[in-house]
């Protein structure tokens, strides 16, 4: 075997162990980070119940709102590690604390609101507090998802790896250099017989190179398969639990076109409708984690004249005002149909929950005498169930209620019992 053969194959080895060392200095990285990010989210939550634990006890002791009080909250927050804003929200306005200006709290207006892009949750924390003689008072923070000091540990250890194979890479290219110059120059000169011959001397044919293997790759095609379950739950309720068909024909196009361009421009200041199902499902996850009971409103403002009137714009922005008002979190107000909204109360039981329901239509008839307000409602109740599930209850609630010009609130109770007996007996 030739010297270019021998330098041919000590280059093809060291490539291969730089790629390797890259792909292990990436990968090392990648993991350290990732599992770095799923540790402050889990710390972050425990200083944040730490942090509403202080906030309510505080205002036992120093009063809501006072000097003492808020500076117990920005002493709470210098000291957290992962804590950036926060947050709290009363009957007199909205109160927002951060570790330094600008650290995670931007304003629209005169209200405060978090920032949000990369190093930042999707979702603020949000709890409800207890504080005696308030009402309705809600306290949030937001936390900062990477720590730069461990981004620069990281950068320091992979930076020696990837330097290392660098310089491998670099001698290993002189030495291939090196070697081809000389046998260039060995294949280039004349070789002249010292034997008696009249023949001419042999100029070396430098050898043609070998054509290179053609690679064949195959490709398997996994077939893809979507399976959908209709969850059929024994308890005992008053609502149907079919889901309503879309008609067929250009009717249910139409339909679908006016949904889509009503996701695309929703009326109000709260959130798409689009965007209720994934704020559903975390919250479940998350009073879940917590053992924690939920309620989702759904509620339709509808003409007393002419139940399928859509309310004008106007006033459909100042009936969604109002509901952000009284259940305290715009976060957790998402937009539905033409005339109604969804409200996800974490924290919350079914008989809180129609508490709430009853006052805030008491409170919306008396300034809104033409029109109606129905309501449907849901919760978790001790379950484990998916976002699609308890969506589904409520909604069937709602459409009670729109038929029942009696009972305009009507909410969805099931037996937690019969649900698990269910559940180990069909999963």
């Amino acid at each position: 075997m030739g010297t270019s053969g021998k330098s041919s194959k000590l280059t093809s080895f060291i490539a291969a162990l730089c790629i390797v060392a890259y792909i292990a200095a990436i990968a090392f990285a990648s993991a350290r980070i990732i599992l770095n990010i799923r540790e402050r989210q889990n710390f972050a939550e425990r200083e944040f119940y730490d942090l509403a634990d202080r906030a309510t006890s505080s205002s036992v002791f120093l009063g809501f709102m006072t000097e003492a009080y808020q500076a117990t909250i920005r002493d709470f927050l210098t000291s957290s590690e992962t804590l950036l804003g926060i947050i709290i929200t009363g009957p007199s306005g909205e109160y927002s604390f951060e570790r330094y200006p600008g650290s995670g709290i931007v304003w629209a207006g005169d209200s405060p609101r978090f920032k949000t892009g990369a190093g930042f949750p999707r979702e603020p924390f949000f709890l409800p507090l207890g504080i005696e003689g308030q009402r309705n008072v809600t306290i949030q923070a937001v936390y900062g998802l990477f720590d730069y000091s461990l981004f620069q540990e990281v950068l320091k250890s992979t930076l020696l790896l990837v330097l290392s194979t660098l310089i491998v890479a670099f001698l290993t290219l002189l030495v291939e250099l090196t070697l081809n110059k000389r046998a260039g120059y060995y294949k280039s000169t004349t070789i002249i017989k010292t034997e008696k011959d009249d023949r001419p001397a042999k100029q070396d044919i430098p050898l043609k190179p070998a054509p290179e293997p053609k690679v064949q790759e195959d490709f398997k095609v996994q077939d893809e398969f979507k399976i959908s379950e209709e969850l059929v739950i024994p308890a005992e309720l008053n609502v149907p639990t079919e889901t309503p068909r879309a008609p067929s024909g250009s009717d249910s196009s139409e339909k679908t076109e006016a949904q889509v361009e009503k996701h695309r421009k929703p009326r109000g200041n709260i959130g798409r409708e689009s965007h209720t199902k994934d704020r559903v499902s975390s919250e479940l996850h998350r009073c879940a984690s917590f053992e924690q009971d939920m309620v989702l409103l759904v509620m339709e403002l509808i003409s007393v004249e002419n139940i399928d009137d859509t309310i004008d714009g106007s006033l459909y922005s100042e009936f969604t005002e109002e509901a952000v008002n009284f259940f305290t979190s715009r976060d957790l107000v998402f937009g539905k149909g033409e005339n109604g909204v969804s409200i996800i109360l974490p924290g919350a039981d079914l008989g809180q929950g129609i508490a709430k329901s009853e006052e805030f239509r008491r409170l919306t008839l008396e300034k809104k005498p033409e029109f109606d307000l129905c309501i449907g409602l849901s919760s978790r109740s001790e379950r484990l169930l998916d976002a699609n599930r308890l969506m589904l209850e409520a909604n069937s609630a709602l459409k009670k209620a729109k038929m029942d010009p009696i009972s305009r609130i009507v909410a969805f109770k099931s037996d937690p019992d019969k649900y698990r007996e269910f559940i180990k007996e069909n999963f």
